[in-house]
């Protein structure tokens, strides 16, 4: 029961941390658009 509890709060925070990779990436992205002199990053 308890390994059960484990691997689903593991689960848990690592949807968390994709979830909140992906919203720096898209503010990163936004940003970009603004300023786009002071980045090499390419479209994608």
């Amino acid at each position: 029961m308890l390994k059960a509890y484990n691997a689903a709060k593991e689960g848990a925070n690592k949807q968390v941390i994709s979830s909140q990779a992906d919203s720096l990436i898209k503010i990163s992205r936004i940003w970009a658009d603004f300023f786009p002199a002071n980045t090499s990053n390419q479209p994608i």
